[in-house]
């Protein structure tokens, strides 16, 4: 973007990012802070900050004196900036070093709230667990600020929510035991025409996997996908798995190919389905964080599958009572997960258009909807509600705090 400097000229931005600033006030080191929407001017000999857009749109108060200018955000200060005999203002701290992903845009400050929000709803306390005890990396927080006690997406997804009881027994090495539960039909289908959803828990590593299927029918095929797919990232066969003797379960070619498999299969009893509670339990409470991710988006019901996706993503990510100092993703991959990259779901996104995509002159952005992390790349997946398309892309500005509904939404129907 074009920046007009003191003596009138112009120059222009290469890039846009995130910087994390570690300060230092009257010697001590303080919490992180993360700067966004960081311009890199090569052309530009400093770096400046921009005091104005802090305090008109960051909720920023600065506070100047003779020695030192300090900026205050809800009532303390976050960073300083001492002031020198030539009467510049340079900030007191240090800054990290830039990741490979420099270009992926947050909000500011990082609060336990923000992150109760990447993490699709997800409650406080595993939140507050996953960062103290290092269950994974890339969790920074800018704040101390406790949450709002009413999450009101949270009651929209998860009102009266009970838990089913909980088995004594479990699984010590990954596939002896799977479990297995289809949810649905869905009241609305996918843009895709899918509604239903497979899901899939190891009961060893809690690791969850779901699929969309169009019919039940496809519920075979699902189980063969995962076979395959769990058997080769271990290299090791399934033993046994869990469901409710569903219809979709029982045919005759489901059975002959887990008995030609050699692998051994538990059913619930008629109407107990507190007996494959591992699954019931787990499709109830991605159904409620689906719902309180629709909610909070004001996105339409039909975009039920792109919120499926994120929140199987992002919950093997997080604590679980079943592991311990650990998470999922973890006791299946063998290695923590970074959540740096996680955001809002269904958050406003300006995505970056590649130069052969457009003509000179037309803007470098399109206005799109975050509706994922797309597996295989380093990026986030996008959908353009205005040519319906879907976009993959690493080079995007998030815009978590906009007020909901945000006009962008509006051309999108369910």
């Amino acid at each position: 973007m074009p920046i007009r400097l003191a003596d009138n000229s112009i120059i222009y931005s290469s890039g846009v990012g995130t910087v994390v600033f570690n300060p230092v006030i009257g010697g001590k080191a303080f919490q992180p802070v993360e700067f966004t929407r960081v311009l890199h001017v090569p052309s530009l000999q400093n770096n400046l900050l921009s005091c104005l857009y802090l305090t008109k749109h960051k909720g920023f108060e600065i506070r100047i004196d003779s020695h030192q200018m300090d900026f205050n955000h809800d009532g303390r200060t976050l960073f300083c900036a001492p002031i020198g005999s030539t009467n510049c203002a340079h900030l007191s701290g240090s800054t990290e070093p830039p990741s490979e992903l420099a270009n992926w845009v947050s909000t500011l400050p990082l609060t336990l709230s923000l992150w109760h929000r990447r993490c699709c709803h997800h409650n406080v306390a595993d939140i507050t667990k996953m960062h103290k005890e290092g269950l994974v990396t890339g969790m920074t927080f800018g704040s101390s600020t406790k949450p709002d006690i009413v999450c009101e997406p949270c009651l929209a997804g998860k009102m009266h929510s009970n838990p089913f009881p909980s088995s004594a027994s479990r699984a010590t090495q990954p596939l002896e035991l799977v479990h297995f539960d289809l949810h649905g039909p869905l009241p609305v289908a996918t843009r895709e025409g899918y509604r239903y959803w497979m899901t899939f828990i190891d009961d060893a590593t809690s690791h969850r996997a779901a699929m969309q299927l169009k019919r039940k029918s496809d519920a075979f095929d699902a189980f063969k996908t995962y076979k395959a797919f769990a058997e080769n990232h271990f290299q090791r066969k399934m033993k046994e798995f869990q469901d409710d003797k569903g219809g979709e379960y029982m045919s005759k070619a489901f059975i002959k190919f887990t008995d030609e498999c050699g692998i051994h299969r538990r059913h619930s009893t008629r109407n107990r389905p507190e007996q494959n509670g591992v699954a019931e339990r787990a499709n109830r409470t991605m159904a409620e964080d689906i719902s309180a991710m629709l909610f909070e988006a004001k996105l339409p019901p039909s975009l039920w599958g792109e919120a499926l996706t994120a929140q199987i993503h992002v919950w093997n990510c997080l604590p679980t009572s079943t592991l311990k100092g650990m998470t999922p993703h973890e006791a299946w991959f063998k290695h923590k997960p970074d959540v740096s990259h996680l955001r809002v779901w269904g958050c406003l996104a300006y995505v970056f258009i590649q130069k052969d995509k457009r003509r000179s002159l037309q803007p470098h952005m399109e206005q799109c909807v975050f509706v994922g992390y797309p597996s295989g790349y380093k990026g986030w997946k996008f959908y353009n509600p205005s040519t319906k398309k879907y976009i993959i892309s690493e080079q995007a500005e998030l815009r978590t705090h906009i007020p909901w509904p945000c006009k962008v939404y509006s051309n999108i129907t369910s």
